[in-house]
C-alpha cells in the first residue's frame, strides 16, 4: 500500500528528464556540470540559492560589491598546479584575472611577514625572524621544491589520483621514477614529520603550523606531507589572484558556458531525496516555490556535503550503517564567522595588501587569528571612491545552532551575532587603529549563515580536515558505490580550497564520460589559452568607469558592453521585489546577473520565456514597468535600474 501511495505521488510530480543531473552549483559541481554540457550530454543543475557559486559568490550593498566567502585565488597560473586555467581554457570560456603583487602579508606575534612571488626573498625574510634555522629552512624548500617543479608542475594533471586510469598513472610514474617513490612515501607522513628532518626550532614549527591552519586548517603533524609540497610551493609559482569584478564572475562564466552548450540551471530547486530503480540511483527529488519536481537522469553528480548525502538524500532502506557512521565521524575544520563592512579607505595605510592575516597567539589557534581580505584595493571597481570593501573570516569556537532549530534569529541569536561584530571590528581596530570609527556599514554571517547558504555542517567551511587518516584515498572518491552517482567537493580525494574542489569536479566529469566511453578531459599544452591576467601594477586608472570592466573581462560587442553597464546597477536583491511585483514573473535579477558576465545569450535564452509567440514582442513593451517602482535601489541612489529598456534592448537585439 505504501509503495502504490508513493508511485501515485511521483506520478503527479513535474518532472525533468535529462542525461546528467546534477546537484549543487559551488564550483566544484558547477566545474562538472559546464564540461559535462560541453560534450553534448544535457545537464541540468538543481540549486536551492538564487544564484550559483556555493561559497565563491557575491551579494550587494548600496552599490557595492562584496564577496562572501571564497575570494583568493590560486590555480589561475602559467605555471605549477593551475585547475581553473585548465577548466577554463577547455571550455574556451575568456575570464580575466588580477594578479597580485604580494600573495599576502601574515602578521605573526606582532612581526609582519610579507609573501613575495619571488621565494627567495620571502625566505630572506624568514630568515630575519627565524636566523637559528634558515638553513634548515632553505634545505626544506629545497626538498619540497624539486617534488613540486619536477613532479607536480612538469607534468600537469588534472584529475584526482583516484580517477587516473592504470595506464595514465604507470606513464606518469616512469617519467619520474625516483622522485614518485619519494611522493609515495609521502602518502602517509606529516608535514611535521618531514620538516623536522631540516629543522630544530620549535618556533618554526609553530610558526609553520600557522600556515597549515591557514591554508587547510590542520597543524603541521595532522597535515599530510604531499598536501605540504603543493601547499607551501603554489603560492610563490603559480600566484594568487582576484577575478575582475568580483568572485562572482568565475561561476557567472562557469554557468555561461553551461547554458552555452544547452545546460540549464533550476535555481530555487532544494534536493531532498535520491530516487531508485533497479536497485540504481536515477532521479532527484526537488521542492521548489511551486511544489516538488522529479530531475530524472542516467547519471548523479553530487556537489554538497557528505553528511548531507548519506543522512539525508539517499532512502533510508538503501543507507549503509558503516558508511553513515563513518561520515558521521569524520573530524571537520572549525565553524567560520565572517565580517563585511564598507570603510573609509584612510584607515588603512599606504601598504596595506589586499590579503592580510593576523595570527597574534604563534602557541595556539584562538578566535583572534583572522584573515582580512580588501579586494579594492586591487580592484576598486567594486566599491565607491575613498572607501574600501574589507572582508573579515575567522574561527568561531562557541556552538551555534542549526538553522532549523528554534533558537536561530532569536533575541539571544541576535546579541552573540552583534557581539560577534563587535568582536572582529575590535581585532582590525587592535591593527589598524581608527578602524571602528571608519566603519560605514557592516553586518556579519554567523556559522548559522554559512549553514543556511551553503548547506555547510555547522557552518565548517572547509568540510572535513584533510588530516592523516582522513586524506586523498582515504576520503571519498568521485566514484560512489552505484555506478550512476558521483561526488565532488572539499569532501572528497582532493580536499578545500578552490583549486582542489575545481579538480574534483574535472573528475567527477571525467568519470561519468568514462563510463559511457567518451573522450575525457586531460592537459593539452596545445589548448588556447583564454585567461587574461593583469598585475595590479598595470590596472587603468579608470578602474570605475563602468566601460573599462567589461572591456577588460573580453565583452567586445559595444552593444553587450551597453547592457552590461545598464545591468550592473543590479543589487542582486534576495528579496527581488522586482520579480514579485511583475504580472510575468520575469528573472530579472538572473537575467542582469547573466549580463555582467558577458552571458547575454543565457540571458536572451531566459527572457525568450516571455516573448509572445503570436507577435514575438515581449510582454514589457506593453507593461507600466511597476517594476521599477518597486526596485530597492531606490533607497539609497534615488533611480531605479534601468529595467525595461534593458529587457527590450537584450530582445531585440541578435547576438552571435
Amino acid at each position: 500500500m505504501c509503495v502504490k501511495r508513493q508511485l501515485k505521488v511521483e506520478d503527479s510530480m513535474e518532472t525533468k528528464r535529462a542525461n546528467v543531473a546534477v546537484i549543487g552549483s559551488g564550483l566544484a559541481a558547477l566545474s562538472a556540470a559546464a564540461l559535462l554540457a560541453k560534450r553534448s550530454l544535457k545537464t541540468i543543475v538543481v540549486e536551492q540559492h538564487y544564484q550559483p557559486g556555493g561559497s565563491c559568490g557575491a551579494f550587494r550593498r548600496d552599490g557595492r560589491t562584496i564577496d562572501q566567502g571564497t575570494s583568493m585565488f590560486f590555480g589561475f597560473g602559467e605555471l605549477g598546479f593551475n585547475p581553473h586555467r585548465f577548466l577554463m581554457n577547455e571550455l574556451a570560456e575568456p575570464i580575466a584575472l588580477i594578479k597580485h603583487r604580494q600573495l599576502y602579508r601574515l602578521n605573526y606575534a606582532g612581526f609582519p611577514i610579507e609573501f613575495h612571488r619571488d621565494i627567495d626573498a620571502y625566505l630572506k625574510v624568514l630568515g630575519s625572524l627565524f636566523p637559528e634555522d634558515i638553513d634548515g629552512i632553505r634545505a626544506f624548500y629545497e626538498y619540497i621544491g624539486d617534488l613540486y617543479h619536477h613532479v607536480i608542475a612538469s607534468d600537469p594533471i588534472c584529475v584526482a589520483p583516484s580517477e587516473i586510469s592504470p595506464k595514465a598513472g604507470a606513464k606518469r610514474f616512469f617519467r619520474h621514477p625516483i622522485r614518485n617513490i619519494k611522493l609515495l612515501r609521502l602518502l602517509d607522513t606529516s608535514a611535521g614529520e618531514v620538516m623536522r628532518r631540516f629543522v630544530s626550532s620549535e618556533r618554526v614549527i609553530g610558526f609553520f603550523n600557522k600556515l597549515t591552519s591557514t591554508y587547510c586548517y590542520t597543524t603541521l603533524d595532522e597535515t599530510p606531507a604531499i598536501l605540504a609540497i603543493t601547499m607551501f610551493m603554489e603560492n610563490h609559482t603559480g600566484g594568487s589572484y582576484y577575478p575582475l569584478g568580483s568572485s562572482q564572475q568565475l561561476p557567472g562564466k562557469l554557468e555561461k558556458s553551461l547554458e552555452a552548450n544547452g545546460g540549464t540551471i533550476c535555481y530555487g530547486y532544494k534536493a531532498v531525496g535520491l530516487q531508485f530503480k533497479n536497485g540504481q540511483p536515477c532521479a532527484v527529488r526537488c521542492e521548489t516555490p511551486n511544489g516538488e519536481v522529479l530531475i530524472e537522469a542516467d547519471d548523479i553528480v553530487y556537489g554538497g556535503t557528505l553528511q548531507n548525502m548519506h543522512n539525508q538524500l539517499i532512502p533510508v532502506e538503501y543507507r549503509e550503517s558503516k558508511l553513515v557512521e563513518q561520515t558521521n565521524s569524520l573530524a571537520m575544520t572549525y565553524p567560520s564567522v565572517v565580517l563585511y563592512c564598507i570603510v573609509d579607505s584612510s584607515v588603512l595605510p599606504e601598504g596595506t595588501l589586499p590579503i592580510e592575516m593576523m595570527a597574534d597567539n604563534p602557541l595556539a589557534l584562538d578566535e583572534k587569528e583572522v584573515t582580512m581580505y580588501a579586494f579594492s584595493l586591487a580592484d576598486p571597481s567594486i566599491c565607491h571612491q575613498n572607501e574600501h570593501v574589507v572582508i573579515a573570516i575567522g574561527p568561531s569556537l562557541r556552538p551555534w545552532p542549526n538553522p532549523s532549530d528554534s533558537d536561530y534569529q532569536s533575541d539571544s541569536y541576535k546579541e552573540r551575532k552583534a557581539q560577534e561584530q563587535s568582536r572582529l571590528i575590535e581585532v582590525l581596530e587592535s591593527h589598524y587603529p581608527g578602524f571602528s570609527k571608519a566603519v560605514i556599514h557592516a553586518e556579519v554571517a554567523t556559522p548559522s549563515t554559512i549553514e543556511r547558504y551553503t548547506m555547510k555542517e555547522h557552518g565548517c567551511v572547509a568540510g572535513p580536515k584533510q588530516m592523516i587518516g582522513q586524506h586523498l584515498l582515504h576520503r571519498q572518491h568521485a566514484a560512489g558505490r552505484w555506478p550512476s552517482l558521483y561526488y565532488c567537493g572539499e569532501g572528497t580525494v582532493m580536499g578545500t580550497g578552490s583549486p582542489a574542489v575545481t579538480i574534483s569536479g574535472i573528475s567527477a566529469a571525467n568519470m561519468v564520460l568514462r563510463r559511457h566511453h567518451m573522450q575525457e578531459y586531460e592537459f593539452n599544452p596545445e589548448t588556447p589559452n583564454v585567461v587574461q591576467i593583469i598585475d595590479e601594477h598595470a590596472l587603468p586608472v579608470r578602474m570605475r568607469d563602468k566601460r573599462v570592466l567589461p572591456s577588460l573581462n573580453m565583452i567586445e560587442d559595444p552593444r553587450a558592453i551597453e547592457l552590461h553597464d545598464a545591468a550592473s546597477a543590479c543589487q542582486w536583491c534576495e528579496k527581488a521585489t522586482c520579480f514579485e511585483i511583475c504580472p510575468s514573473k520575469i528573472d530579472i535579477r538572473g537575467i542582469m546577473r547573466r549580463l555582467e558576465c558577458g552571458n547575454v545569450n543565457g540571458a536572451k535564452r531566459l527572457l525568450a520565456q516571455h516573448v509572445d509567440a503570436a507577435t514575438g514582442r515581449l510582454v514589457c513593451e506593453t507593461c507600466s514597468a511597476p517594476c521599477q517602482g518597486a526596485c530597492l535601489r531606490k533607497i539609497f541612489d534615488h533611480q531605479s535600474v534601468e529595467i525595461r529598456s534593458t529587457l527590450i534592448a537584450l530582445q531585440s537585439t541578435v547576438f552571435a
